[in-house]
């Protein structure tokens, strides 16, 4: 029985001996690190672009919450009262949103390598955002609906189309709400009151506008560029016009939560949306592109020759709960 005991002593010793070196080799095995995008980039092109930027870095996972920049300024609120925000990343179109982030603390101050090719009018001085993507406000029109020569070539002329016009609703899509923002900035609510009168539709967004377009449910459309390019490039009978009094671009910009548990990988992300390569992907998705150094899409103007309304983004955001409500109470009920 001695001897018994002794042999498996002497087996327990030899396979603790044998199992020792793998042991390690395991533990340095890490999971990929994981960060939350909160965006109102379209849930294709998200998906495609966090694709690509995982090929470059597998060793980091991307999970994606896709909503209307609204929205998501409504979960950001509701996630501060009860824990904080879960969001590593912010992506998106209503660039308001971020002044008030950043007044309250809630932006990691992150100058990305990349940040020098981006225009200093696009980007905050400090770092706390960046332009992502540059998209615009634009009139498009379905040239079976409405012969070209006879769609509105600037804001001043789009409500007169009436019930064959189309826009997105600034209550749920954040590009809508800036535009709504600067129209009604540089000449108060004339121009919403012309459209009710003459029955101009509100859909959700501006895809659902784009959408709408393409069916030919409407002649016109207030949307975004890349959309309609985008339609345009499958065959629908659509056209862009740049608008003579002016266009609304976004740059759509990009930030770091400044609590996030995961600022390196968070840094990463940033850093490959405003690299050459990053950018380069989105300009084959229509996208025009914030880099100086990077051709926008064929037969897209470039960020220097297009014409711009002036965005007055800290105003919209210090009133943004009135015009929304003002919005609301004049193109909705």
């Amino acid at each position: 029985m001695v001897g018994m005991n002794r042999l498996a002593l002497l087996a327990a010793a030899l396979l603790g001996i044998w199992l020792q070196p793998t042991a390690p080799a395991f533990s340095q095995i890490k999971p990929p690190a994981r960060i939350l995008l909160y965006t109102s980039v379209p849930q294709q092109l998200a998906t495609q672009f966090s694709e690509a930027f995982m090929k470059n870095r597998p060793d980091i996972k991307v999970e994606i919450f896709r909503s209307g920049s609204t929205e998501i300024g409504a979960k950001l609120a509701a996630e501060r009262e009860v824990g904080g925000i879960r969001a590593d990343l912010l992506w998106l179109a209503d660039a308001p949103i971020y002044y008030e982030l950043r007044d309250k603390g809630e932006l990691a101050q992150y100058v990305s390598p990349e940040a020098k090719h981006i225009p200093a009018e696009l980007k905050d001085p400090k770092g706390f955002f960046t332009g992502g993507r540059l998209i615009n406000m634009i009139i498009a029109v379905n040239k079976e609906v409405i012969p070209l020569k006879d769609a509105p070539k600037s804001w001043k002329s789009f409500p007169d189309v009436g019930k064959k016009a189309v826009m997105g609703n600034p209550l749920y899509s954040g590009s809508n709400f800036v535009t709504v923002a600067a129209f009604v900035k540089q000449d108060g609510w004339g121009w919403f009151e012309q459209a009710r009168k003459k029955g101009v539709a509100v859909v959700r967004g501006n895809s659902e506008a784009a959408s709408a377009l393409a069916g030919k449910e409407f002649g016109v459309a207030m949307t975004l560029d890349y959309i309609v390019a985008g339609l345009i490039k499958k065959g629908a009978p659509l056209e862009i016009i740049w608008p003579q009094d002016g266009v609304i671009s976004v740059p759509s910009p990009i930030a770091i939560i400044k609590n996030t548990k995961q600022l390196e990988a968070s840094k990463a992300f940033v850093d490959y949306v405003l690299s050459k390569e990053g950018q380069e992907f989105l300009v084959k998705q229509e996208v025009i592109p914030v880099r100086g150094d990077v051709k926008p899409p064929q037969g897209q103007p470039s960020a220097s020759q297009i014409k711009f309304i002036p965005i007055p983004y800290e105003w919209a955001a210090e009133n943004a709960p009135a015009i929304r409500e003002k919005f609301e109470k004049l193109m909705l009920h």
